[in-house]
C-alpha cells in the first residue's frame, strides 16, 4: 500500500471516529439559531478548507501523489461535514424526512454525492434544503476539480511517454 492510500485510509478512520465520538447533544438541544449558526460555521469552514486545497493542487504543480491526496483528505472532510450539519439541522424534525442518526445524515450526505437519492431521506424544510443545495454547488465544484487534476496527471504522463 503505497504512501497516499495509507494516509487516505488514516484520514478516513480517524474521521469516521470522530464522526461517530463527537457529543452533539448540547447543539441539537439548542435553540434553532444556534443550530444554524453552528451549521454556516461548519460550511464557510468547509470554504476555507477547499480554497486551501485548491491552492495546494495549484502548488503541487506535476506531483500527482500530493494532488491526489488533497482531493482524498477534502472529500472526506466534506462527507463528514455534510453529514454532521445534516444531523445537527435535523434536530427539528420538520428540516428532514427519515434523518434520525447519524448514519442516515451520512447515508444521505452520499446519496446526495451520488445524486441517487432514494427518496426515503430527503430536505422538507427550507433550511435543510438550502444546506442541501450548498452541498450539491461543493459537490459540482469539487468534481471539476477531480476531472482536472485526473485530466492533468493523463496530459502529464502521455506527455512524458511521448519524449521517451
Amino acid at each position: 500500500m503505497g504512501r497516499v492510500a495509507r494516509r487516505g485510509l488514516v484520514v478516513l478512520v480517524v474521521a469516521t471516529l470522530v464522526y461517530y465520538l463527537v457529543p452533539l447533544t448540547t447543539i441539537r438541544a439548542a435553540d434553532e439559531w444556534i443550530r444554524g449558526a453552528v451549521t454556516l460555521i461548519g460550511v464557510a469552514v468547509l470554504c476555507v478548507l477547499f480554497a486551501r486545497q485548491l491552492r495546494r493542487q495549484v502548488r503541487a504543480g506535476s506531483r500527482d501523489d500530493v494532488r491526489v491526496e488533497s482531493l482524498v483528505l477534502l472529500m472526506v472532510l466534506a462527507v463528514f461535514g455534510f453529514s454532521l450539519a445534516y444531523f445537527v439541522v435535523s434536530a427539528d424534525p420538520r428540516q428532514f424526512v427519515g434523518l434520525e442518526t447519524r448514519t442516515d445524515a451520512l447515508y444521505f450526505t452520499l446519496s446526495t454525492l451520488a445524486t441517487v437519492g432514494y427518496g426515503d431521506v430527503h430536505a422538507a424544510g427550507q433550511a435543510a434544503r438550502v444546506l442541501v443545495i450548498c452541498q450539491i454547488v461543493f459537490n459540482l465544484l469539487f468534481i471539476g476539480t477531480a476531472v482536472t487534476v485526473v485530466s492533468a496527471s493523463v496530459r502529464g504522463r502521455l506527455r512524458d511517454e511521448h519524449r521517451a
